[in-house]
Parts: structure tokens; sequence; C-alpha cells
């Protein structure tokens, strides 16, 4: 059998199960015949925050003069470098100084610059870039032609985009609906979701998605085997559904599993809940949301693959779920259920998660990065793994 026809013999048993174990399973065998033409097998890929972004296993910054940066795994391009060749050091994206913000998903990239066009590169072998085609890109090939861009969420296989006129477009896999546009057809470009001229801010996960509203309401589609829709039910959705009645959310990330901060600073998780994800204590999943602890001091969160990363208002930096590769950055291997601090810093900016690992800025403009690193995805000229953060660059 050609690796064509693997692929997408493996991509077809995997929609054809229902287990969100076995699901997994499979994908991360899809993952190897994606790759075995050109370099090893990844896993899974999480998005991203405006100029910090980290996907399954390759790394992208925006720094401060516009410029843009990437490091890591390499197979599909997603480094933008015209290479298909890893590297464990940050390469320059072109000469451009004009990229404002950045998301990484399972293999590619999407950006969009300061003139409001929109920018992807990488894997595109179910349309995940949306530029019509299906053909792997290593340099940032132009989405569309506008130039109405506001902010863009890389996720597992499907891409989401929000306008500046408040509306919502989606590309990519679809076949359990993440699209939102009540179809299971996949789309190789952008189709808007709905009429709604409303969308603030979204999030693309493995199997759905969610975004909310300029009202404060929450709203997902998609798969929802664990829970992830987070509407108290395990039905998939393949059209937008509200969360609760509540109109103060905030911020929103995504993965297997679903967490987001209301407007009171408390933070809020639901779905999948192996390896502790939810950081409830516990490993049952959970269809609605649950509170993430007591505090009211949460100001930002990424879901990672296996483990969550989030910031207090304070600037601390607190992590949970799985830590077998260091991705705590905490100096051991151990797992958590509940959020743990890590170290006493309190300079913190911003943080990402990545599959097993973790980057992340802290206010003096410094860039730094642990965990799992066998693809150079910690940017520190290595390719062994850290349990503590390391300094990328100066």
């Amino acid at each position: 059998m050609g690796g064509h026809e693997a692929r997408w013999s493996l991509w077809t048993l995997m929609m054809m199960l229902q287990d969100r174990l076995l699901r997994t399973a499979i994908w991360v065998l899809v993952g190897l015949s994606l790759s075995l033409t050109s370099c090893g097998g990844r896993e899974g890929a999480r998005p991203t925050s405006p100029l910090l972004a980290a996907g399954d296993a390759h790394t992208v910054v925006i720094r401060r003069d516009g410029t843009l940066w990437a490091w890591g795994w390499n197979c599909f391009g997603q480094l933008g470098n015209g290479t298909n060749i890893d590297t464990n050091t940050p390469v320059q994206v072109g000469t451009d100084t004009k990229w404002q913000s950045v998301s990484a998903g399972y293999g590619y990239t999407i950006a969009i610059k300061k003139d409001g066009t929109l920018w992807g590169w990488g894997v595109n072998e179910i349309g995940q870039l949306g530029d019509g085609t299906n053909k792997n890109r290593n340099r940032p090939v132009q989405i569309a032609t506008d130039a109405k861009w506001r902010s863009v969420f890389a996720g597992r296989l499907h891409t989401l985009a929000i306008k500046t006129d408040g509306t919502l477009w989606a590309w990519g896999w679809n076949d359990i609906g993440q699209l939102g546009n009540t179809t299971k057809q996949e789309s190789h470009t952008p189709v808007q979701i709905g009429t709604d001229t409303q969308w603030r801010s979204a999030a693309a996960g493995a199997d759905h998605t969610v975004a909310i509203k300029n009202d404060g309401t929450l709203w997902t589609w998609g798969a929802n085997h664990s829970g992830e829709l987070g509407n108290g039910t395990n039905e998939s959705s393949y059209a937008p559904v509200r969360v609760g009645t509540e109109t103060n959310w905030l911020s929103v990330r995504a993965g297997w599993y679903t967490m987001a901060i209301k407007k009171d600073g408390t933070l809020w998780a639901w779905g999948w809940n192996f390896y502790g994800l939810l950081g409830n204590g516990k490993n049952i999943d959970s269809n609605t949301p649950l509170q993430v602890g007591t505090s009211t001091g949460w100001r930002s969160i990424s879901a990672g693959g296996e483990h969550a990363v989030g910031i207090r208002k304070d600037g601390t930096l607190w992590v949970w779920g799985h830590n077998d590769s260091g991705q705590f950055g905490n100096g051991t291997n151990m797992d958590s259920h509940t959020p743990i601090q890590i170290g006493e810093d309190a300079e913190w900016l911003s943080a990402e998660a990545g599959m097993r690992y973790t980057v992340a800025t802290k206010k003096d403009g410094t860039l730094w990065a642990w965990g799992l690193n066998q693809n150079g995805q910690l940017g520190n000229g290595k390719n062994k793994n850290n349990h503590t953060p390391v300094q990328i660059g100066n």
C-alpha cells in the first residue's frame, strides 16, 4: 500500500471510532504515517498566544521588531524557511518586519501581518492552510486575498480566524463538525460560520471548536466524546451550541479538553481528564465546566497536549497534568492533578504548552523553554530534554 493510501486508511479508521482513547492511539499512527517520507513522527498539537506559539514540536515567536522566528520539528516545512530540516536554534522566517500574531498547529503555522493579510505554511494535506490546495508549503503562502484578518487559531487538523468585522471563519478537517457549518465536508478555503458578526475570540482544539462572543457568551461545536463541548452531554454538534447561561467569559483555550477564564479571574475546565488535565485533583472526564481551584487571579492559560500552563495576575507560573519529559520545569518527572507553582519568579508574561514541552516569556523580554527537546523545540542549540527552564538566545 502506498504512503498516500495508507495515510487515508488510517484517517478513515480513526474517524469511525467513537472512543476517545482509541482515536488518540490511531492519531499517533497517523502522525507516524504522515512523517515516514521525510522525518520522525510526532503526536498532537496545541495552539497559541499572539507573540508566542508552541505547536506539537515546533516553536514560533514574533520579536518586538516585528520579525518572525521558528525552530524545532520541520518535517512539513512548518518553520517556513524553505527547507524541511529540523533546527535547534531560532531561524528567521523571511525578512518581513511586519508580523503581528501567530499560531502553531500540528505540523503547520498560521500568522497575520500588520496589514491584515493572512499567511500559512507547513502540512496541508486536508486543507488546514486554507490556500485552496492540499499541497504542503515550506514558505509562507497567502490565504485568501483580503486584508481584514484580526486573529487566527491553529488546531490539530483545522484552523479558525476572525476578521475585523467580527465574522468567524474555519477551514480544514470537518469529520465531526469542527468547522461549525452543519456539514461533515472538509474545506480547503475559509468558510464562514453562520452570519454572526459578534465573535471576539476562539480556540481550535483537537476535534472541537470553542468561541466567545462580544456579549461574553461561550459557544462550542464539534467532537464531544469526553464532554469537551461543556454543554452537559456527550453528543457531538455540527453547529455552535451555547455553554450555560453565563455572560462573563473572557478567554478560552482548547486541546482534547477545554479551559476558559471568566472576567472575575476564575479558571474553568471540562472534557478529557486523563493525567488530571482539568486540574481538579481527579482524572474523571466532565461534560460541564468545573472550577480549577479557588483562585480569582488567573490572567492567561494554555491547553497543551498532556499538560496545562497558566499565569496568574501576580506574574507567577503554574502547571498541571503529565510531566514525563520535564514539561513542568520543576526539576522532576512527577505528574500533578492540581496546579503547582513553578519556582518563585513573579515576572512571567506569557506561556505556551506544546506536546510535552513549555515555552514562556518574562517581563524583561527574555524567552525560556523546558521539557521534551528531541527535535530542538527548546531552541537552545541542543536536542536534550530540560527539566528546568533554559533561556533561549540573549
